[in-house]
């Protein structure tokens, strides 16, 4: 039987990209969605303070087919017309990839990769997706210098109204089979300060963005919560 290890590259993913964005000196807000990918479409929230990002992860890039299969990946593609450069600019797709010894896990625009009629199997004429943004990071590293360049991502504003707009698509049926009554995103966070470990759980976006605000910079060390 051959796993899918989706998780384990979710894990590997936000540690590598945590590193590097300390590495560089900047702050590190990255948090698992947890099960709202069923609504967000993201296994990832990823920001650096100031540019605001969602990631789906896939076990492998041929994996990205299975989007097709949810009703509301479908929806999106549909309905993207109006948010098609806010949702490329932070809404990506990522998988691992096995270069020689080491691992890498490449990004980019979820709507550029998966909005197509090969992928999301709609007639073109029913995919609203249209945007001359096109996110390509091939590795951890790239992907954080896109997003501390802001060249990845969105302000924290067009990312609330970005995910305000995920969370109230329309549709009867969701990947899981749970009720469509999500209203915000709820993150659970932990902070290493001075070597202790602190858990840090936001209601909302807004809760997350006032800790922003009045974390020290560069923030204090936070990894995911697990």
């Amino acid at each position: 039987m051959k796993l899918n290890h989706e998780t384990s590259n979710v894990v590997a993913f936000i540690q590598h990209l945590h590193r590097e964005l300390e590495r560089s000196g900047h702050s590190s807000y990255i948090a698992p969605t947890d099960h709202q990918d069923v609504w967000l479409g993201a296994d990832v929230l990823a920001s650096d303070g100031r540019s605001f990002s969602l990631i789906e992860f896939k076990d492998e890039q041929g994996d990205a087919r299975t989007e097709g299969d949810k009703p509301r990946r479908r929806q999106l593609c549909r309905l993207l017309l109006g948010w098609s450069d806010v949702h490329a600019s932070c809404h990506l797709i990522g998988w691992r990839s096995i270069q020689g010894g080491s691992i890498e896990f490449p990004v980019r625009s979820y709507g550029t990769y998966v909005c197509t009629p090969e992928i999301i199997r709609l007639p073109q004429a029913d995919i609203t997706f249209s945007s001359p943004i096109s996110i390509q990071c091939d590795t951890v590293r790239e992907f954080a210098q896109a997003l501390v360049s802001q060249k990845v991502g969105v302000d924290f504003q067009g990312f609330r109204e970005y995910v305000r707009w995920l969370l109230s698509l329309d549709d009867d049926t969701d990947d899981k089979g749970g009720s469509d009554d999500a209203n915000d995103v709820e993150l659970l966070m932990c902070c290493v300060v001075d070597g202790e470990l602190y858990t840090m759980e936001f209601a909302n976006l807004a809760e997350l963005k006032l800790w922003i605000d009045n974390a020290p910079d560069p923030s204090p060390r936070r990894t995911p919560g697990m």
